[in-house]
């Protein structure tokens, strides 16, 4: 087993990645353009997004051969959270029930836990419906990303040619707009926290990273044609409590501009320099997955 992915001790990890002519993460509360940091003009990308591209990597890696026994996707499009716990309870053999039942629940929880990946990392409410399953909480934590620099969203105006309505075929254009960052390097923060109960394997573990260094890979979209993962940096601890705190290992890693260009245009404006040889607190050793 390789020492980031022991599942019995803590794990905290930076990711680095970039975006380039893309819309790494629309606001829905703002026409959907890149999220901005008003005071600072930072570019911004929520835990919620990055979490949604794990999920999404990990079904794509079901479809290409990944065993789907206990990678199941608790939240994902297409299927509503009381439909899968229903399906728990079927293959329990419990029925649902206006009231629920603590051993039914607890049984509905382990269950869920050992087959379905998000739960058993990020965890999930599972009160709800007829066919409820409890509270787990995950040992993953992803943090929201922000951009190493303030970020300039470039604003475009484009249009449709093709009319929706027949009798509007020839008069067809219609106006719309689609905003993306230039360029952007962002960083965020992924920690995991052996917790009570954790059922989180190695393969789990790995799972995570690989997900998180190709995910980007995985989940293009005309939004984000050119969203790269540059550097996903591990420190493992040598116990479950930790060795020294987060913040203390991030701060052996400095990103520093190497252009004297007012406004970053690619990864070669950067330079990340990683921790030195005996620079780590005793007990924490360092991983470079990319």
């Amino acid at each position: 087993m390789s020492t980031h992915t022991n599942p019995a001790v803590k794990h905290d990890a930076l990711f680095v990645f970039e975006a380039t002519d893309s819309n790494p993460n629309g606001d829905p509360d703002n026409g959907g353009r890149p999220r901005v940091d008003l005071d600072t003009g930072q570019g911004v990308v929520s835990d919620v997004s990055l979490k949604r591209k794990v999920r999404d990597s990990v079904l794509y890696r079901i479809e290409h051969g990944l065993a789907s026994e206990r990678n199941g996707i608790f939240i994902r499009r297409g299927l509503s959270l009381n439909e899968q716990l229903e399906k728990a309870y079927q293959a329990l053999d419990q029925k649902p029930a206006d009231k629920p039942n603590a051993e039914h629940v607890a049984k509905g929880e382990q269950y869920m836990r050992e087959n379905f990946y998000d739960v058993r990392m990020f965890g999930a409410v599972m009160s709800t419906g007829k066919a409820q399953a409890g509270k787990v909480t995950g040992p993953v934590t992803i943090g929201i990303a922000r951009s190493v620099d303030p970020v300039m969203p470039m604003e475009m105006g484009i249009t449709r040619t093709a009319s929706t309505r027949e009798e509007a075929k020839d008069n067809a254009s219609q106006m719309g707009n689609k905003s993306v960052v230039p360029y952007g390097l962002y960083v965020t923060r992924v920690h995991y926290q052996p917790t009570k109960g954790n059922a989180v394997s190695a393969d789990d573990l790995q799972l995570l990273w690989d997900s998180l260094a190709t995910m980007f890979e995985n989940t293009r979209s005309a939004a984000r044609p050119d969203v790269a993962a540059r550097q996903l940096l591990i420190f493992s601890h040598d116990n479950p409590l930790g060795n020294a705190p987060a913040r203390v290992l991030f701060d052996t890693v400095a990103i520093t501009r190497t252009s004297e260009r007012p406004t970053p245009q690619s990864y070669a404006d950067y330079k990340i320099e990683l921790p030195a040889t005996g620079e780590l607190p005793s007990g924490v050793t360092f991983t470079s997955v990319i």
